[in-house]
């Protein structure tokens, strides 16, 4: 496991779920730009008030956390092909509606 920072954009809008326990979590999708080659898709996870704050953001939203990153691998549907990636769960977020709501405009 890894400690990162990552920012990028959300490729789709959030998906706040109930656990079984009855807690909120939320998942996302992160494209984030690592110079001029393609971006990577970071998917993520956050609980608690994470999840709270992550899941007002829609697709196109600018998004900073910080967690734990891992590696990730999974069989696409259509081709069965392995596919490799990166998983966050988030221990702390920022976004464009908290800097906003820290800094009201005059």
């Amino acid at each position: 496991m890894i400690d990162a920072l990552i920012s990028g954009k959300l490729i789709r809008d959030t998906e706040t779920k109930i656990s079984s326990k009855g807690n909120a979590y939320c998942n996302f999708l992160l494209s984030v730009s690592i110079g001029e080659e393609l971006p990577v898709i970071v998917s993520g996870i956050a609980f608690s008030e994470s999840a709270e704050r992550i899941s007002r953001l829609k697709k196109g939203d600018a998004l900073t956390v910080t967690g734990a990153l891992k590696p990730s691998t999974w069989n696409d549907k259509s081709t069965g092909e392995e596919k490799h990636g990166l998983s966050v769960t988030v221990s702390s977020c920022l976004s464009t509606y908290d800097v906003a709501k820290r800094h009201p405009a005059k």
